[in-house]
Order: structure tokens, then C-alpha cells, then sequence
């Protein structure tokens, strides 16, 4: 039996568990209230992004083995980075945690913001520089809609960077909206499904950059946004998510992904927290459907 409950799912790219050290981590020098209340709380899982395969961990093996229960990094027999190659979408197409999902019977969605120019290159057979992510690939191998400027303009959907930045300075949009506005409309949404995923990753590209103040502002952004969603979440009714797929923000001494473990955040008090056992990015996947499927019931 599915247990009703909405869960909002929240995957972060590129951020680890890294030293509590101001010179070297942005979430220990950025003003954190939100992320020290969840630190607080106990209900984070250290989980390995290494996957027992020699080398840095990277975004398209890291995000399929988490949306796919797969160790997509010794299928391949390494990490690969960037989008997901042909192989690794076959693995996606087959079985994905929005498909289990929607097997259930779920109201699932994906409630990233697409460019309606970028949207029309990836759904383009001949296009070949355009290379959707995992999560995209997911959305639309599910048979799922990709969310567009016009559910933008109702309120149906936030950008990658939360606050809508980069859709302002590209002219698609007047005005931007706050992290907290961005929280509302995520909660809104995941109202009216029973699994809402929103991908945030900003934290990779700008711990690339190695910069320490656009570092401690993306942070400052997301605590924004977690602390919001955290008043407005019945933890004991729902239930809001949160991993990543690889390090990066938490060491900017180097600009490369680090072998650090991702946090997987799970707050609501519908399950035993004691009973979930999360070690590696494969093993979030079941923990939904266990979530979903009562495995985890007080």
C-alpha cells in the first residue's frame, strides 16, 4: 500500500561535507540559520558519492546512480561528468525514480524552469551540442513535461538559480523574484503532486570558480530557501529532501570536485529515521520508495 504523503525533493549539485574551516568552506563563513537548524536536527546522512570506482566523482554517473539505484560509476567503469552518454540514458529510460513513482500511481513533477530556446534544442534529434541532464533526461523518458517561461509567469515553477538572476539578465523576465518568494512557489506546486523535484546547481559552477564571495551569497541564498520551505512544511505529513551528487562548493582551495560525502537530508517524522540506512548515492532511490511504500512507518 503507497502511503499518501508529498515529499519535496531537493538535489543540489556539487555540494559535499567539508571542514568547518572559514577560509576554505563558504557554509561555515555564510550566515546559515536554516542549514544549522537541519544540522542541528540530526537528520543528516554522510553518504559516499565515490561509488567504489578510483578517480573524482562526477555529475552524470553521481546523478544517475541517484535516480536510478544504479552504480552508474562501475557500470561505465569510471565517473563521467557533465551530461549522460548513451548508455547511461538507456540505463535512465528503463527505470528512473519518476517512473517507480508514477507506477504507483504518484502525481510526480519536475519543477525546474526550461529556456524555451534550450527546451527546443534538446528535444531536436539532430541538435548534438545540446546535451540534456540526467534529471531532464528522467523528465522526459517518464513522459513527463518540462516546465516552461509561461508556468514561470503563473507561478508554476522556480530557475535553477532560485532567485531567477539569469532568466532577468538574459530579458526573458522583468523582475527578479526573492528566495523566500522562490520557496512559496515551490511549496505551492508540490500542493498539487505527491514527489516535486527541483535542481539547484549553481553550487557546482560556482565552486568551480573557486570564489569565495559568490560562494557565501549562493549559500546565503539557499538557506533563504530551505528556511522558508521549512516553515511552511508539515514535517509531520510531508516530507522535504535533500542530496547532492558529488563535493565541490565546501573546498574552494581547489577548483576541481572533491571525494568528500554529500549530505542526504531527510526531515519528516512520519518514519523512524533510525531505520533508514543510506550509504551511498545508490541507496536514495529505495529510500524514497520506502518512504512511499511505508517501509520506514513508526
Amino acid at each position: 500500500m503507497v502511503i499518501k504523503m508529498k515529499i519535496i525533493f531537493i538535489f543540489i549539485d556539487g555540494f559535499g561535507i567539508g571542514e568547518a574551516n572559514i577560509t576554505k568552506n563558504p557554509v561555515y563563513k555564510a550566515y546559515t540559520p536554516a542549514w544549522d537548524y537541519i544540522e542541528s536536527s540530526n537528520k543528516i546522512i554522510a553518504t559516499d558519492a565515490c561509488l567504489e570506482v578510483e578517480g573524482l566523482p562526477q555529475s552524470a554517473t553521481g546523478q544517475t546512480s541517484i535516480f536510478t539505484g544504479v552504480n552508474a560509476s562501475k557500470v561505465l567503469g569510471r565517473h563521467l561528468h557533465g551530461q549522460p552518454s548513451e548508455s547511461l540514458k538507456e540505463i535512465i529510460s528503463s527505470n528512473n525514480l519518476f517512473k517507480e513513482l508514477l507506477k504507483r500511481g504518484l502525481k510526480v513533477t519536475n519543477a525546474n524552469i526550461y529556456r524555451p530556446e534550450y527546451l527546443s534544442k534538446l528535444l531536436d534529434p539532430t541538435e548534438k551540442k545540446y546535451k540534456p541532464s540526467v534529471t531532464t533526461v528522467m523528465t522526459l523518458t517518464s513522459g513527463l513535461s518540462c516546465r516552461t517561461l509561461e508556468d514561470y509567469e503563473l507561478g508554476k515553477g522556480i530557475y535553477h538559480d532560485i532567485t531567477g538572476k539569469i532568466l532577468l539578465e538574459g530579458g526573458y523576465i522583468e523582475n527578479t523574484i526573492t528566495p523566500i518568494d522562490a520557496a512559496r512557489r515551490l511549496y505551492n506546486l508540490s500542493r498539487e503532486y505527491d514527489f516535486t523535484m527541483f535542481e539547484h546547481f549553481m553550487t557546482d559552477v560556482i565552486g568551480h570558480r573557486a570564489s569565495m564571495e559568490k560562494a557565501v551569497s549562493n549559500i546565503e541564498i539557499l538557506d533563504n530557501f530551505f528556511g522558508e520551505l521549512l516553515k511552511l512544511v508539515d514535517l509531520d505529513e510531508d516530507f522535504i529532501i535533500i542530496t547532492s551528487d558529488h563535493g565541490n562548493i565546501e573546498d574552494l582551495t581547489i577548483k576541481t570536485h572533491t571525494f568528500n560525502k554529500v549530505p542526504t537530508v531527510i526531515l519528516g517524522n512520519r518514519v523512524k529515521f533510525d531505520s533508514i540506512r543510506i550509504e551511498s548515492l545508490t541507496d536514495i532511490m529505495p529510500t524514497v520508495l520506502g518512504i512511499f511504500d511505508g517501509k520506514f512507518g513508526l
